[in-house]
């Protein structure tokens, strides 16, 4: 005798293609295709698909890639003789989404499916409580009655840990100034920061290295070098795993002088104020780790000059603006 159990594979295997009336499904290409929700939803019903499970309902699912790097799928239910119900449904991965999807098309289709268990004979040929439906937010369309759901099945339950609401950052950059001392100065800035949805905050200190300046014709002059610390906010902007964060701040801190091949060398420092805005692109290959190119400036607001004694003329005057660029390294936590 052949056992039942042993030929629902088969049966799916044999299916016909599922009408494109009942399924609608439009996911990126790192989402599983159309078939695989078809299989799933042809393994939770336990048959094949018809064209009459067509004419009873149509589903329309689609799967994006949010902003937090989770995914998110909006489910459309239209019954024939009920008004549509809309879900969105929110995992770590697609694939959980796809399986989320399907129990739901199998029980519109079927609401029996809920109703009561399977005969022993004649068992799914995928259980219902093997589909991993854990996932962290399920939303029902205020104006569409609730799908029908069995008591047992909790659809709000987190997998694993959820993504938190903010994050910490240590970032560590090696740049360029051009213009606030005497030559295009090496630096390098360390910054920590706070890491919400839609912006950022940041604190820091950045160190450009010592520049000489000569008088013309003469060994006599001022070797100068800035170091300052930072405050920053950006509104953060992101597309896949590439992020623009748009930055504008303060730096306060001094820009010190030391003179050169003069009878008494002194070293001064004069306050440097400026603000900071700048550009960057951030490129993110995992949760913890973001690689990034700065473009920016700084404007001082207080004039930062130095003079040798007894002469008139500025021996160095930082520039109206200075320029900046950098590339950084920044770690992300939890």
């Amino acid at each position: 005798m052949v056992r039942p159990e042993l030929l629902a594979p088969l049966a799916l295997w044999l299916a016909p293609a599922a009408p494109d009336e009942l399924l609608r499904w439009e996911a990126p290409a790192a989402c599983p295709g159309r078939g695989a929700l078809e299989r799933a939803v042809v393994a939770d019903l336990g048959r094949p698909l018809t064209a009459g499970d067509a004419e009873a309902v149509t589903a329309r699912a689609t799967a994006r890639r949010r902003p937090d790097r989770r995914w998110e799928l909006e489910l459309i239910l239209e019954p024939r003789d009920a008004a549509p119900v809309a879900r969105t449904v929110v995992a770590e991965r697609c694939e959980l989404l796809v399986d989320a999807a399907a129990l739901m098309i199998a029980v519109a289709i079927d609401p029996d499916l809920l109703a009561e268990p399977a005969p022993a004979a004649a068992p799914l040929a995928r259980p219902v409580d093997d589909i991993p439906l854990a996932v962290p937010v399920v939303r029902d369309s205020p104006a569409a009655p609730p799908l029908a759901r069995p008591p047992s099945t909790d659809l709000a339950r987190p997998v694993g840990r959820p993504a938190p609401a903010l994050r910490g950052t240590l970032a560590v950059a090696a740049g360029l100034d051009v213009g606030a001392l005497p030559r295009p100065a090496p630096g390098f800035v360390v910054r920590l920061g706070f890491l919400a949805r839609r912006v950022r905050a940041e604190v820091g200190a950045g160190h450009w290295l010592e520049q000489s300046v000569r008088v013309a014709g003469t060994g006599t002059g001022g070797d100068l070098r800035l170091t300052a610390a930072q405050l920053l906010a950006c509104p953060r902007l992101a597309l896949r795993r590439v992020e623009f964060p748009l930055c504008a701040g303060l730096e306060l801190g001094a820009m010190r002088g030391r003179g050169v091949g003069v009878v008494t060398p002194t070293v001064d420092r004069v306050v440097w104020l400026a603000v900071l805005a700048d550009a960057r692109v951030q490129w993110v290959p995992v949760p913890r780790l973001a690689l990034g190119l700065q473009l920016g400036l700084a404007a001082p607001l207080l004039a930062a000059r130095f003079r040798l004694r007894g002469e008139d003329g500025d021996l160095h005057r930082a520039a109206p603006v200075a320029f900046r660029g950098a590339f950084a390294i920044e770690l992300r936590f939890p």
